[in-house]
């Protein structure tokens, strides 16, 4: 999935490796054990809904927001901007083609 931040900044979603990045264990909201659903989404039975790792709110932030910058990203998803360029190192995401690229 190609994605375009900020100034025509082109990220591709990248999935490969990603079932190994499972980091949330519990429901934030009530503490029940959640399930992972793939690319940072989990589902918690027990609120009956979807809950999202870091990765998984930045990637649906980047779905409905497209254009957007690294600040509004962070500022919007609650994930610092560190481990937003982080992941682009991780080649979570993949700028112009280039895995490893940093965001502005």
């Amino acid at each position: 999935m190609r994605i375009v931040i900020g100034s025509g900044l082109v990220i591709n979603m990248d999935v490969n490796g990603l079932m190994n990045d499972r980091k949330l264990k519990a429901c934030p909201e009530c503490g029940h054990t959640v399930d992972y659903k793939g690319l940072g989404e989990y589902f918690c039975s027990a609120c009956d809904k979807m809950v999202y790792d870091d990765y998984g709110k930045v990637r649906r932030f980047l779905e409905e927001y497209p254009g957007a910058t690294l600040i509004q990203i962070a500022k919007a998803t609650g994930v610092d901007k560190a481990k937003i360029r982080y992941m682009v190192e991780q080649q979570k995401f993949v700028i112009n083609g280039t895995p490893g690229g940093s965001l502005m």
